[in-house]
């Protein structure tokens, strides 16, 4: 039997979505669009750590957890996932030599206290402060808005501003129309500002890369300040930043084609992709 208390065994320590999607399928049913997702691609791309966030009234097959692992496809080449083991984490992966902090997504259930199987309290607060060491983290939370997702942070497990500046990508996702089957929509995407405001100091500042707008389901997208800012924060410049989004903008638009390319035809084409990167 699986023993999760076993650091040999963390390994195994992961969930699958119900209904697995790639990301070209996800955009492909209109949950989100080809711009948004290449925004977070490239940031993913780059190091980001992310948070996936679904309402706190739980509903079976939101997509919190088929969300995640479809983004997963956006991780840099090389990258090594930690599985945590919820609750009886000991964090023994950080003691590893062979284990490059750079390289290494630590990926937690969710962050709640539903399950053993989740990480809350102490165990959450110390696995939320694994970017301080070097390390990226994605997982996901019940949180209805980013205000939501910044207050449990912060408030709930008294993560501090400078280890909340380090969370990279917020993702608020639910369900729209009274329609069956559900309509799922990424309300919301941010980026945590990783630098310190000099004037607040304490302030965490969110910021807003794309939000639904469900008069006309469409998506409206950062302004140019702060795409400045994001690449600043990857460290190109900012034309070389835009022509990164629109090459990964249109990859995705063509993927997503019809019902879009499946989970193992992305993984294909990604690889392809970064090979004909300039």
């Amino acid at each position: 039997m699986f023993d999760p208390r076993d650091p040999y065994e963390r390994y195994y320590w992961h969930y699958e979505s119900r209904r697995p999607l790639s990301m070209a399928q996800i955009i492909a049913l209109g949950s989100v669009d080809a711009k948004t997702a290449a925004l977070i691609w490239l940031l993913l791309e780059n190091g980001s750590s992310l948070t996936v966030a679904g309402p706190t009234d739980p509903q079976p097959g939101v997509g919190k957890t088929t969300t995640l692992n479809a983004l997963l496809q956006f991780l840099p080449e090389g990258t090594s996932l930690a599985y945590m083991a919820g609750m009886y984490e000991n964090f023994a992966f950080t003691n590893i030599p062979d284990i490059d902090p750079k390289t290494t997504y630590a990926l937690c259930n969710e962050v709640s206290d539903h399950l053993p199987i989740y990480m809350w309290g102490r165990v959450a607060r110390r696995y939320l402060t694994l970017p301080a060491k070097g390390y990226h983290i994605a997982t996901s939370v019940h949180a209805d808005t980013i205000d939501d997702v910044m207050r449990m942070y912060q408030r709930t497990l008294r993560v501090g501003p400078e280890d909340t500046r380090r969370l990279g990508l917020v993702v608020n996702i639910g369900l729209v129309g009274r329609l069956y089957p559900p309509r799922r929509r990424w309300f919301s995407t941010h980026f945590i500002q990783p630098n310190i405001d000099p004037a607040k100091p304490e302030a965490v500042e969110p910021l807003p890369l794309s939000l639904w707008n469900q008069v006309d389901d469409t998506f409206l997208y950062a302004d140019q300040a702060i795409l400045d800012d994001l690449a600043s924060w990857i460290g190109i410049s900012s034309q070389q930043f835009a022509t990164e989004v629109t090459r990964r903008t249109e990859f995705l638009e063509e993927t997503s084609q019809g019902s879009g390319l499946d989970q193992e035809e992305m993984f294909e084409v990604v690889a392809q992709f970064r090979e004909q990167q300039p």
